[in-house]
């Protein structure tokens, strides 16, 4: 067993149970590089002798862990799982890391992980497709999981393709907007109460996303120049950035999203961070769940107006300002789309 320095960096190299394992590490050339190397080589000795995959998995990129370890494929789908997540979570948002973990943990654990990654087959994926009632939609979002659990293993060199490119994705349904008419958003403001009434208003007049509705505040504002400022989102109770650059934007109020703003500071309800705070608590909402089922659900069948989300809000502007000619390319920009094509591919049919 020894440690040798060469030009750029350091060479592991020891015998176990006659094979011999061999790696060039580069590291500079002082003591604190050679101790870690040392260190390192001990912690390869031991993962080797004890057979032990979590030493292992410490040392992915590492070539004696892939040829000890059964030519580098000695994990299961659970392990590898675990070290894409450790690896890759920095760069994830909130909701990115719950919806991966939500489809990993009730869909890939329970019917792949255990199986080491060079035993899976595309058509265990298909067949287990077939026969889940998931819409196109999740079957998809779950192949993609998958796919990023193997695509990190073959890029480590531990397996030498990716299975998961040979599955084919699945169709998803198209489902057309349902947007409110204009004799259901004139029963609906009426029926609300302050502050909820100017909520929806403002949501039905600018399509704003729900998180974007949540997080919006008086300083991005400019009531003198009938424009807001999108800057912020709240989802899953935190703040963040909009998600993409597209979503970072400055709107023109509608005349009607407008005089609710002016009529909100004439309220009780008047917070000087928040536009819309929860009247029950004086405080910023985090979650926009209670609204729809304790106000926007029971108002909906209070006026027998057939449910839809509150997200159709969002549609329902879209569509009102196409019907009324306004120019596809004003419309993507007021709702956050890079180009119009969302606009043609959604809206279509309400296009002149």
């Amino acid at each position: 067993m020894s440690v040798k320095t060469v030009n750029g960096g350091y060479v592991i190299d020891f015998t176990l149970n006659h094979e011999r394992f061999r790696e060039t590490i580069p590291a500079p050339h002082n003591k604190t590089a050679a101790k870690r190397i040392e260190e390192q080589e001990a912690i390869y000795k031991m993962a080797i002798s004890l057979n032990d995959k979590a030493i292992a998995s410490r040392f992915p990129n590492s070539k004696i862990m892939q040829k000890a370890f059964d030519n580098g494929c000695n994990y299961t789908i659970h392990d590898y799982s675990n070290i894409w997540f450790k690896q890759k979570q920095l760069n994830w948002s909130h909701t990115t890391i719950r919806g991966y973990t939500q489809k990993y943990n009730s869909y890939i654990k329970p019917n792949w992980g255990n199986l080491i990654l060079n035993e899976f087959k595309a058509s265990m994926f298909d067949e287990w497709a077939s026969e889940c009632l998931l819409s196109g939609k999740s079957i998809n979002e779950t192949r993609n999981v998958l796919s990023q659990i193997f695509k990190r293993a073959y890029f480590d060199g531990v397996i030498e393709s990716n299975p998961v490119e040979r599955i084919e994705r699945y169709k998803q349904e198209a489902h057309e907007p349902k947007p409110f008419n204009s004799e259901e958003i004139t029963l609906i403001l009426g029926e609300l109460p302050a502050p909820h009434k100017q909520f929806f208003q403002f949501a039905l007049y600018t399509g704003l996303r729900t998180g974007e509705l949540l997080g919006l505040r008086w300083e991005d504002i400019e009531l003198n120049k009938q424009a807001a400022h999108i800057r912020v989102n709240i989802t899953s109770g935190k703040e963040k950035a909009p998600k993409t650059k597209g979503s970072i934007r400055t709107i023109e109020l509608h005349d009607l999203a407008y005089d609710a703003l002016q009529t909100l500071k004439k309220t009780k309800f008047f917070d000087s961070h928040r536009v819309f705070i929860d009247p029950r608590t004086m405080k910023e909402y985090k979650y926009a769940d209670g609204l729809r089922k304790y106000i926007w659900k029971p108002t909906l069948e209070k006026l027998k107006i057939p449910y839809r989300y509150p997200y159709q809000c969002r549609h329902t502007y879209a569509s009102m300002m196409l019907s009324a000619g306004k120019n596809p390319m004003w419309v993507a920009k007021q709702m956050g789309h890079a180009d119009w094509g969302m606009i043609r591919k959604i809206y279509g049919r309400w296009l002149n």
